[in-house]
């Protein structure tokens, strides 16, 4: 977590590998595991979370590793995860067919669901939570992508 725990860390981690626009979303996100599970969908998606910047080229992202015990809890927490510099990912504006923003359950209002569908038929099954004490970056740029992609 120490990694991309504030805003000026997460801005360094994307400029290095490019992945700079010039409007930047970074916010933090879990896999949903209730969405995406199976041995072919843990390698397909091999990552616990990810680490996302959104700007006007596309979204850029890092996959978050969990430890060996994180799957006994309902909800992972980004805060419990390492980043994985090694493995980054991006997919132009033009290789984004959908991104949907849903709420997780009908009575929470906390926690989004979020997926990523792409050109290439893959599809990102994410949620996250509207705020992330840890992370101080998130609440405002989650909102914005909230507020960007949510069904009306």
């Amino acid at each position: 977590m120490e990694e991309f725990n504030t805003l000026e860390k997460v801005k360094a981690l994307f400029e290095e590998v490019g992945g700079l626009g010039n409007e930047n979303l970074f916010f933090v996100t879990c896999q949903d595991k209730e969405k995406v599970s199976g041995i072919a969908a843990g390698m397909e998606y091999p990552y616990d979370g990810l680490l996302i910047n959104a700007s006007e080229k596309g979204m850029g992202m890092f996959y978050l590793k969990s430890g060996p015990l994180s799957g006994l809890v309902s909800l992972s927490s980004p805060s419990k995860m390492k980043l994985d510099k090694e493995n980054y990912i991006f997919i132009p504006l033009d290789g984004i067919k959908k991104v949907t923003v849903k709420k997780f359950a009908l009575l929470n209002s906390k926690v989004k669901r979020i997926s990523i569908d792409t050109v290439d038929g893959k599809s990102h099954k994410l949620y996250a939570r509207v705020e992330e004490k840890d992370f101080p970056y998130h609440k405002d740029n989650f909102s914005a992508f909230i507020e960007k992609f949510s069904e009306k």
